[in-house]
């Protein structure tokens, strides 16, 4: 079970536009190191003995911070000269976070009348995409989707597009712009683009890729789930997500399905991504992507077991 900690920051400003300069103001949120992304901020937060990195999501009312290994996340909203700050995490971090959040609303009821205005952070980029005129032939919105979503619609349609088609994907994850969708491009020889849009941004792949493949062999899945490109054929043969879980835990039981089912696993930082084949509750093969490192079958779920943080868990049937 997921705990949710909620409180509010009373304003003594109405100008909610300085508080969203994360990289100046970085600080009220205990952030430090803040970097700009293509989209996004990376950054760290230390707390007590524990130091996290984290992806910061920038909007027009919301701050969002988010543990890149999905630990925890942070959402401030803004609105009526209040600021309403809510702690998701599991219930055994609460004790150790909820202390966090508390200090953040604190720093903003004391700090806010003291930042003086700034220049909007909202910057609509031009790129090289733009100046040529080239128009995505499709165009895929998944803004307020989590990983791995993004990489499961991305690849899919890549694998359905003609050599050099341009595809966008809208996204306002931080982590599917820094780590997912590059990522993708990489396995599939495309060249992109990131356009930055202000509260969420355009990632434009052009395809590099020559052919289509869709035949699927079962009895093939242990070698496919081991090839990067290969694997994207798992996101064409299983197409259709019939569930979805958010947990705060991962455990073996949730890898199972009815009949053969494909389930794919990812905190919401997108540290690691786990990719499975089970027959009922049967595993036919696994693979876990955790930053270089790369497991396989039950040294995979072996690895996972009693991993806690927040995790999308999806699962999908042909």
């Amino acid at each position: 079970m997921i705990s949710k900690v909620r409180m509010t920051a009373k304003l003594k400003t109405e100008k909610i536009e300085p508080l969203l300069n994360v990289e100046k103001y970085g600080r009220i949120y205990q952030l430090k190191e803040v970097r700009r992304l293509d989209y996004g901020y990376k950054a760290k937060i230390k707390w007590i003995k524990s130091e996290f990195n984290v992806l910061v999501k920038v909007k027009k009312d919301l701050i969002e911070i988010i543990e890149e290994n999905g630990k925890f996340s942070i959402s401030i909203n803004f609105s009526n000269r209040k600021a309403d700050v809510t702690l998701n995490c599991s219930p055994i971090a609460s004790a150790l976070l909820a202390p966090l959040a508390w200090k953040i609303v604190k720093n903003l009821e004391n700090y806010s009348e003291y930042i003086p205005n700034v220049n909007s952070i909202y910057v609509n980029s031009s790129s090289l995409l733009e100046l040529f005129k080239t128009k995505p032939s499709i165009t895929l919105d998944l803004r307020g989707v989590t990983c791995p979503i993004p990489e499961i619609e991305a690849k899919k349609a890549i694998l359905n597009a003609k050599p050099f088609e341009a595809i966008e994907v809208l996204v306002d994850h931080p982590a599917a712009i820094l780590y997912t969708l590059p990522e993708v491009a990489r396995t599939f020889n495309c060249r992109y683009e990131v356009i930055n849009k202000g509260d969420y941004a355009s990632f434009i792949f052009i395809c590099g890729r020559r052919g289509k493949e869709n035949n699927l062999q079962l009895e093939d899945i242990r070698n496919m789930i081991r090839d990067e490109r290969e694997i994207a054929k798992l996101y064409i043969y299983f197409d259709k997500i019939i569930r979805q879980e958010k947990v705060d835990r991962f455990t073996p039981d949730l890898l199972c399905g009815e009949g053969l089912t494909l389930i794919v696993a990812s905190p919401e930082g997108r540290g690691w991504l786990l990719t499975a084949v089970v027959d009922n509750d049967k595993l036919v093969s696994a693979r876990l992507d955790y930053g270089n490192v790369k497991l396989y079958d039950d040294d995979a779920v072996n690895m996972l077991t009693d991993f806690n943080g927040l995790i999308n868990v999806y699962y999908l049937k042909h």
